[in-house]
C-alpha cells in the first residue's frame, strides 16, 4: 500500500512539474541552438554569452532546489503517514494487551479451590457445593471403617453436584454464540431448565451497585426512623418490604417539552426534565429526586438482567421464529446472496410483573418452602416467569463449598447471616402438584377468580403459603434433600424459575447449623446487620393478571384490568408493568417514562388507598374464620 502510494506520489509529482520540465528542456534547447549559431558566426558579444551562461546556471540551481524541496515534502508526508499507521497499531495492540490483562486479573481473583473447576466459554465457573451430606457420609465411614464405596461413583456424584450448583462468573468477553447480551450459552440455558436456577456473578457494574447501596441504605434508615419506638411484631418475616422500588425517584409530570429546558438543571432522568429542588412527595418524602433512587429502575429495565431473563425463557428464539435465526450475520449492502432474516414478532416482550426490595434481620420467623402467590406474582398459573434475586450484601454460607471441617474450625468467630435457599428441580418434580395444593398456590385458584374475601378464605386450598413443614412433612423432606444455599457475594444474581420452591434462611438456622456441625457453641459475633436483597419478577407481556377478588394495584385503580394481559393494561392504562425487553426506541421510552410519572403521582395513590381498604376486609374475614391466613 505504501509503495503504491509512493509511486502515485512520484507520478503526481512528475505530472505537476511536467510543465516546468518542458520549459526547462525548451530553455536548454534554445541555449544549445544559440551556442551553435554563435560558433558558426563568431560575431556575438562574449559578455552576452556570459550572461546567458549565468542565467542557465541560475535556472539549474533553482530547479535542483525545487526537486530537493519536493522530495523533502514527499518524504515528510510519507513519514507522517507511517507515524499515523504506527500509532493506530500501537493503540490496537494496547487494547489487546488490556483485554488480556483483564482476563488474567479475573483468573487471579478466583480462589485456589475454584481454579480446579472447568469453564464454559468465557464464563469462569466457581464451584459452590453444599457438602453437608458429604460430611455426614464421611463421619459414617469413619465410624464404620469396613464400609466401602465406589470411588468412581463418588466422583460422578461430586461432579454432578458441582455442575448443578455452579456460580458463573461473567467476564465480559463473549462470542456470537452467547445469548442474553453475551451472557448465556445454550448449555447454561439447558442447565437452568433442568435445575430451575442459575447464578451469575459480575453481571452488575460496580458503579450501579454503589448507587443501589446508597438507595437501599436510605430506604432502610427511613424505615427504621418510622418504626422507632414501635413494638416489633414476632411474625414479621422481613425487617422491611418495599413493593414497587422500580417507581422510586420518579419526578412529578412536567409540562416541559424536550425542546424547552427552562427551569431544568443539567441533570436528566431518562428523558424527563428534573429540577434541582424537585421532591418526590408520594414515594419518598424529603428526598431530592436524582439517579440514586432511580437505580432500582435502571437495574430492572436497562441492565443485562432483563436480557438474561428473556433468554432463559427463550423469548429471543420466539421473537425471531426459532433458535436457528439467532445471531445471523449482518446483511451487507452489496451482498449478492444475503442471509435470510426472518420477520420479527414485536408482540413478544418481557415486562416487570412485580419488584420488591427486602431486608432480613435476626428475626426467627421466615416463610417455609413455597412458590409465590398472586400477591407477589400477579399472573395466572399458566404463565411463565423468571425471578432475578439480587444480593445487595455479602451472604457467605460456609457449607455451600467443599471445605474440610478441620479447615473451618480454624475460624473461631462467625457472623450470622440471613440468606436464600432453593430446591433444585422442584419446578418439575412429580410431587409438585401436591405441594401446590398444600400451600394453596395460584394453581389451585378457580378459573374465574375469587368472588370476595369470604370466598377466598373458604375456597383456597391448603393450610397457608408458608406451612408445608407442618402440613406435609414428607414434601418438606423432599425439598430439603434437594436444597442448595449459595455462597453469595454482593451483586450476585440468582435467576430462578417462577415455580421453583424456595425459602429464607434465618440467622437462627445458621447458628443451629454451626452447633450441629461441630458439636460445640462458637463465639458468634453480635451483629445488627440488615441483609438486603432486591427481587425482580419478570413475565412475558402476554401474561394475564388474575381475575376476581384480590389486591393487585392496577385492578384496585381500574377493576376492568382484571384478567387483562400486562401488555393490554400497560398500553391502555399506563405502564403498571414496565417493558424491560427488548429495550424501547428512544421516542417510545420517553413516552413510557412520562407515563410512569403520571402513574406514580396520580394513579398509584388512589390504588394504594383502595388496596388498604381491601386488606382491611380480608383481615376482618380472617378474624371471623379463626385467623388462618389465605
Amino acid at each position: 500500500m505504501n509503495m503504491k502510494m509512493k509511486t502515485n506520489g512520484d507520478d503526481n509529482f512528475s505530472a505537476s512539474s511536467g510543465d516546468d520540465g518542458d520549459s526547462s528542456s525548451s530553455y536548454y534547447s534554445s541555449d544549445d541552438s544559440q551556442t551553435s549559431r554563435s560558433s558558426r558566426s563568431d560575431t556575438d558579444d562574449h559578455s552576452h554569452q556570459d550572461d546567458d551562461d549565468d542565467e542557465s546556471s541560475t535556472q539549474d540551481v533553482l530547479m535542483d532546489d525545487l526537486l530537493i524541496n519536493n522530495d523533502d515534502e514527499f518524504s515528510e508526508s510519507s513519514n507522517r503517514k507511517k507515524s499515523f499507521v504506527i500509532a493506530i497499531m500501537v493503540v490496537l495492540l494496547g487494547g489487546l494487551l488490556l483485554n488480556f490483562s483483564y482476563v488474567l486479573v479475573q483468573l487471579r481473583d478466583v480462589s485456589s479451590e475454584d481454579r480446579s473447576t472447568s469453564s464454559i466459554g468465557n464464563n469462569n465457573i466457581i464451584n459452590n457445593m453444599n457438602n453437608i451430606n458429604d460430611m455426614k457420609n464421611e463421619d459414617m465411614k469413619n465410624e464404620n471403617p469396613q464400609q466401602t464405596t465406589d470411588p468412581n461413583n463418588e466422583k460422578k456424584q461430586q461432579k454432578s453436584l458441582r455442575e448443578k450448583t455452579a456460580i458463573y462468573k461473567f467476564a465480559g468477553l463473549h462470542g456470537n454464540k452467547y445469548r442474553g447480551g453475551g451472557v448465556l450459552s445454550n448449555a447454561m440455558i439447558e442447565q437452568y431448565e433442568e435445575d430451575g436456577v442459575i447464578v451469575i456473578r459480575n453481571l452488575i457494574p460496580t458503579k450501579l451497585l454503589d448507587k443501589l447501596d446508597e438507595a437501599s441504605a436510605f430506604l432502610v434508615k427511613e424505615h427504621q426512623d418510622s418504626e422507632s419506638g414501635k413494638k416489633k411484631r414476632s411474625r414479621d418475616q422481613f425487617h422491611m418490604v418495599k413493593n414497587g422500588a422500580i417507581f422510586l425517584g420518579v419526578p412529578p409530570p412536567t409540562t416541559s417539552t424536550p425542546n424547552n429546558e427552562s427551569g431544568c438543571s443539567s441533570n436528566k432522568e431518562e428523558g424527563v426534565c428534573i429540577s434541582e429542588d424537585t421532591t418526590d412527595k408520594t414515594m419518598n418524602k424529603n428526598f431530592t429526586v436524582d439517579k440514586t433512587m432511580s437505580s432500582f429502575r435502571h437495574l430492572a429495565l436497562h441492565s443485562k438482567i432483563p436480557g438474561v431473563a428473556a433468554a432463559l425463557l427463550r423469548l429471543d428464539e420466539l421473537r425471531v421464529g426459532g433458535i436457528e435465526y439467532l445471531n445471523l450475520p449482518r446483511q451487507l449492502p452489496d451482498d449478492p446472496n444475503p442471509p435470510m432474516h426472518p420477520e420479527v414478532d414485536d408482540s413478544i416482550n418481557l415486562r416487570v410483573c412485580r419488584d420488591i426490595f427486602l431486608t432480613k434481620d435476626d428475626s426467627d420467623y421466615a416463610c417455609g418452602w413455597h412458590v409465590d402467590d398472586s400477591g407477589f406474582w400477579p399472573a395466572v398459573s399458566s404463565d411463565v416467569g423468571v425471578n432475578a434475586w439480587i444480593a445487595l450484601d455479602d451472604m457467605p454460607y460456609h457449607w455451600s463449598r467443599k471445605t474440610l471441617p478441620a479447615d473451618r474450625q480454624k475460624q473461631s468467630n462467625y457472623t450470622p447471616i440471613a440468606t436464600f435457599a432453593l430446591s433444585l428441580g422442584s419446578h418439575r418434580a412429580p410431587w409438585r402438584h401436591e405441594a401446590y395444593e398444600v400451600t394453596g398456590s395460584p394453581h389451585t385458584a378457580p378459573p374465574e377468580g375469587f368472588l370476595s374475601a369470604d370466598d377466598m378464605i373458604e375456597r383456597r386450598t391448603g393450610s397457608g403459603t408458608c406451612n408445608i413443614k407442618t402440613s406435609a412433612p414428607h414434601l418438606y423432606k423432599e425439598l430439603e434433600e434437594n436444597k442448595i444455599i449459595y455462597d453469595l457475594k454482593r451483586g450476585d444474581v440468582i435467576f430462578h424459575d417462577r415455580w421453583l420452591f424456595h425459602r429464607t434462611v434465618t440467622v437462627s438456622e445458621y447458628e443451629h447449623q454451626l452447633k450441629s456441625e461441630f458439636g460445640q457453641t462458637f463465639n458468634l459475633e453480635e451483629s445488627d446487620k440488615i441483609f438486603r436483597r432486591y427481587s425482580i419478577r419478570y413475565s412475558p407481556g402476554s401474561a394475564r393478571v388474575p381475575p376476581g377478588y384480590g389486591v393487585e394495584p392496577s385492578v384496585m385503580y381500574n377493576a376492568a384490568n382484571a384478567n387483562r394481559t400486562l401488555d393490554e393494561i400497560s398500553e391502555s392504562d399506563g405502564p403498571w408493568y414496565p417493558k424491560a425487553w427488548p429495550r424501547l426506541a428512544k421516542e417510545k421510552e420517553n413516552v413510557e417514562v412520562e407515563g410512569i410519572a403520571e402513574l406514580v403521582h396520580e394513579k398509584m395513590p388512589q390504588a394504594e388507598k383502595a388496596r388498604e381498604d381491601r386488606q382491611k376486609e380480608i383481615k376482618l374475614a380472617l378474624k371471623k374464620k379463626g385467623g388462618r391466613r389465605p
